[in-house]
């Protein structure tokens, strides 16, 4: 969990946050993904998401594995370390479809750095607030850096990262 402070956004920062929080809430838009770069990069604990066809995928794929996800907590962190970030403590839970239809609850920080036009060219999510492994990390993050090049690669052939075929 972080101990950041928290902050008021801007306005503009504000459409950013809800138009990304609605990925997360399973409602994948066009509005949404016009706030990413071309090139901007997803990172998660499943996926390394390169370019924006990848992510919109990634995100196209949620409302075909859980029934609904709805948004516990949103906060704003100050990241003074990160000033051209928007970063967040978002609580989400998750309903899996099925007969079973089991539940998470998850905490992740997510971070998302903007580039000079204000538009996001990195979405870092991190669970628990725990950082992402990479191949920086040594052998065995440099094993998991390449799984989740895999596993995005892999959700970009069988999911369309058109919103309208959702």
């Amino acid at each position: 969990m972080s101990t950041m402070q928290t902050r008021q956004p801007s306005s503009k920062e504000q459409t950013i946050i809800d138009q990304v929080v609605s990925l997360y809430q399973c409602r994948p838009s066009e509005k949404a993904y016009s706030h990413y770069r071309e090139d901007a990069v997803f990172h998660d604990p499943v996926s390394i998401a390169k370019g924006l066809k990848s992510i919109k995928s990634q995100f196209n794929g949620m409302p075909k594995l859980f029934e609904r996800s709805d948004t516990q907590k949103l906060e704003v962190l100050d990241d003074q370390q990160q000033p051209n970030a928007i970063v967040l403590n978002l609580t989400q839970h998750y309903v899996f479809k099925g007969s079973s239809t089991p539940e998470k609850t998850l905490n992740s920080k997510i971070t998302l750095k903007m580039d000079s036009n204000g538009r996001i060219e990195h979405h870092e999510e991190e669970w628990d607030h725990k950082p992402n492994k990479t191949g920086e990390d040594g052998f065995m993050g440099k094993i998991q850096q390449w799984r989740k090049e895999a596993s995005a690669k892999m959700v970009e052939m069988g999911v369309s990262s058109d919103t309208k075929k959702i």
